[in-house]
């Protein structure tokens, strides 16, 4: 057993840390209505989960490990997995989502909406502009690398204690309701939907929990799998990159509860059922 004092847990002070941060800021925004709580915790979101667990790991007295190598091609064969597969069910998404909804296509593909410009170009080839962001997805190494913080806090660090207090499968299933928990304030002012849906801001907040379960059971699998938490940012990161593509292809430029990004309920139909059979190869003991 580490040293330290063992009735001060870990999840929870690693828990009520970055919930007292993210609700807290979510309050103080609500309250100013000034836009400027709500960007400092877009900022301040990422990184708030290693520094938590630093916190916690000093407060606690229990080290834990942060369960990461930058080595990732030591294991080439989970580095592609990573790279590759969540940039390949986001376009399968996207594309169940446009077969069904094709008036929502626009055939343009207009990028400066992720610039703050007006920037866009036609679509020559679909299938071409897909694999082009598929491949571009896997390999931005520094949106991967960003995504470290909240990869270590969540899964390099919080995970281990889950699995050893609940195993594995309940672990990773909680990790991911009180990862999607940690996002809500953020949805609740608009982070990555339109506040235009039906039922705004809390059917997008229930999706994103959704969201947060289904990629969160992903990113668990791979860190446990291979014991590295890297690998887990590299599809954190790819999901962001590519993610966001599909709604600079319609024609209103917003996303819905249905779609067209992966964060609706259809256009992550793929990633959905993918997650399930990850869940069910999971062991159910606490090693």
């Amino acid at each position: 057993m580490e040293k330290g004092n063992s009735s001060r847990c870990p999840i929870r002070i690693y828990l009520g840390l970055v919930y007292f941060i993210c609700y807290g800021l979510g309050a103080l925004e609500l309250a100013a209505g000034t836009g400027g709580f709500y960007r400092i915790l877009g900022v301040a979101f990422t990184f708030l989960p290693v520094v938590m667990s630093l916190i916690t790991r000093r407060v606690t007295g229990r080290k834990g490990t942060f369960h990461l190598s930058f080595r990732v091609w030591k294991n080439a064969r989970a580095w592609l997995f990573s790279a590759l597969a969540p940039g390949i069910l986001i376009v399968l998404g996207a594309v169940l989502y446009f077969l069904i909804f094709p008036n929502e296509y626009s055939g343009v593909f207009r990028y400066g909406l992720l610039l703050g410009s007006d920037a866009g170009a036609a679509v020559q080839s679909p299938m071409v502009t897909a694999l082009i962001c598929i491949v571009i997805a896997g390999i931005m190494l520094p949106v991967q690398l960003l995504e470290l913080g909240e990869e270590i806090g969540w899964r390099g660090y919080l995970l281990g204690f889950q699995i050893e207090k609940y195993g594995a499968r309940k672990a990773v299933l909680l990790n991911g309701i009180e990862w999607g928990l940690a996002h809500l304030p953020l949805i609740y002012f608009g982070f990555n939907y339109s506040l235009n849906n039906w039922g705004a801001p809390y059917t997008n907040m229930a999706l994103m929990l959704a969201v947060c379960i289904v990629s969160g059971i992903m990113f668990s699998y791979i860190t446990i799998q291979t014991g590295n938490c890297m690998y887990a940012a590299i599809m954190h990161g790819v999901v962001n990159v590519i993610g966001e593509l599909p709604v600079c292809m319609t024609h209103d430029m917003e996303n819905g509860l249905l779609g067209p990004n992966p964060t609706g309920a259809l256009s992550m139909v793929f990633l959905a059922v993918f997650s399930i059979l990850l869940f069910v190869r999971l062991e159910k003991g606490r090693n």
